[in-house]
């Protein structure tokens, strides 16, 4: 994700979770005849469950989300939590923590010297870890932590490096282009370099989920020979390619192995990609996320889609439709742009109501990641908007939390449904074997029909929980990002 490309251009998309339609018994009580009646009725009525993978970019280059102008680490490790908090207050349930910017890590790490984004001196140990902060309490607010990292991106070649930064022991691997050092990726030795570092941090740390953004090869290398130079490398390895079939199959190839590379940790861990949401620029960068898809190198593909709906050349509509066709099966997850309020094409906040929406009706489309933080936890009300966007979004978007669907190729145990007893208003239930937690739903009928809608009440390890007179409830058991059925509707009198 190029944070500063973001804050200038459009792309966005966004999309919803598995629709799972199952009818379940519940307990021995008659339901009553009333047609309005409050209770289930096992005979007639549908529980329509729904997941959605709802995600923040937690943007660390130039500071911009985060670390900010904090340079205390006690300072800085408290603003990092009340990010996660205010994210996890939205009914979110994915933080992407931006945890490699150019090639200097906000974590521990054997391969990279510290960023100097904490200390303001790279390869200073900030006398913490920012990454396992996150980790921490993400996982405490029952949402997932993703690392997002630049993968090709070097830094100034003005910059002052760490001793031990990779560009200073192997100066041989790197371009120039604009006075940006990037990974050259037509080396095998680079590509398994970024392998290491990836494997590195999916063993090391409990990540749900690895997740690259739109740097690749530099933004007009391909219509312009500019400074850089990887002949060398190309007389070597391009094997009969034209040198533009040759970079776009460097990617490729950088992109099995990663995924490859993250899968020999970690099965469970995700790998997605947040490209261009336009094939064409994606292409310019010599990225093709299409072979990516066919291929299934990723979890998830999160297109970023930051135009509104009609725009006349990147009209949203015709971007879902493009990704949605072209999917593969693989989930999209496309990227809105909630930096965007106010400018011109997003004047009112309901324009990301109706991309939420209209990705929501396509079922290959399992949620949204939202570009950034800062933007979505924002309580200003911004231009002729008289709301602010953290309002907006759990009011009229996210007005209940989700569990994050199933995503990838990775199957686990699916637990059996929790067996459920009701003692005056307390539910309660044996451990499942093989569950990693347990859901608590009270669900509520749409209108007059038969559907009714479930409202996630809690997510975690307990074994019980206290409900209110006059609603039902159902429990599930989860594996992971493995869900389990109901056993039963439970009805408080």
């Amino acid at each position: 994700m190029k944070p500063t490309s973001k804050l200038l251009k459009a792309a966005s998309i966004f999309t919803i979770a598995a629709a799972l339609i199952i009818s379940c018994s519940k307990d021995s009580t008659k339901p009553d005849t009333d047609p309005d009646t409050k209770q289930f009725n096992e005979l007639t009525d549908k529980v329509v469950m729904n997941h959605e993978f709802r995600a923040a970019w937690l943007t660390t280059a130039y500071k911009l989300d985060w670390p900010g102008s904090y340079t205390n680490a006690s300072d800085q490790r408290n603003y990092l939590i009340s990010l996660i908090d205010k994210i996890a207050n939205l009914n979110m349930n994915v933080v992407l923590f931006q945890g490699m910017t150019s090639s200097a890590a906000f974590y521990k790490s054997d391969l990279l010297p510290w960023t100097d984004y904490l200390t303001g001196t790279q390869g200073q140990d900030p006398g913490y870890d920012p990454l396992q902060v996150a980790i921490d309490e993400a996982h405490a607010k029952g949402m997932e932590l993703h690392i997002w990292m630049n993968p090709l991106r070097v830094g100034s070649a003005t910059g002052t490096y760490a001793s031990n930064h990779p560009a200073v022991l192997h100066p041989t691997w790197y371009s120039t282009y604009n006075n940006v050092r990037y990974w050259n990726p037509g080396l095998p030795e680079v590509r398994q370099f970024l392998v290491d570092v990836v494997r590195e941090v999916v063993r090391k740390y409990d990540v749900d989920g690895v997740h690259f953004d739109d740097y690749f090869y530099p933004d007009g290398l391909k219509t312009s020979a500019g400074t850089w130079d990887d002949s060398q490398a190309f007389a070597i390895y391009g094997n009969g390619l034209t040198l533009n079939q040759w970079r776009e199959k460097n990617i490729d190839l950088m992109v099995q192995q990663i995924y490859e590379g993250v899968k020999a940790e970690d099965t469970k861990v995700l790998f997605g990609i947040s490209p261009s949401g336009q094939i064409a620029n994606a292409l310019a960068l010599y990225a093709n996320p299409v072979t990516w898809l066919k291929n299934k190198w990723v979890d998830y593909l999160a297109p970023q889609m930051y135009w509104q709906i009609g725009h006349s050349t990147a009209d949203f509509g015709a971007l879902a439709s493009y990704w949605n066709a072209n999917s593969n099966g693989v989930s999209i997850i496309p990227g809105l742009a909630a930096y965007r309020l106010g400018e011109s094409g997003f004047p009112n906040i309901s324009e990301f109501l109706n991309e939420v929406n209209l990705t929501r009706s396509y079922s290959t489309m399992k949620g949204n990641c939202w570009f950034r933080t800062q933007f979505i936890v924002s309580t200003s009300e911004v231009g002729l908007n008289t709301v602010s966007f953290n309002t907006y979004l759990k009011t009229q978007i996210y007005k209940n939390k989700t569990l994050v669907p199933k995503l990838g190729l990775n199957s686990q145990a699916v637990p059996s449904a929790p067996v459920v007893t009701l003692v005056n208003k307390t539910i309660s239930w044996a451990a499942v074997s093989g569950a990693t937690g347990y859901a608590v739903y009270k669900i509520e009928r749409s209108g007059t029909s038969v559907n009714w809608t479930p409202t996630l009440l809690y997510n975690g390890s307990n074994l019980s929980y206290t409900g209110e007179s006059g609603s039902n409830y159902i429990v599930i058991a989860y594996n992971g990002r493995e869900k389990s059925e109901y056993q039963k509707v439970v009805y408080i009198k």
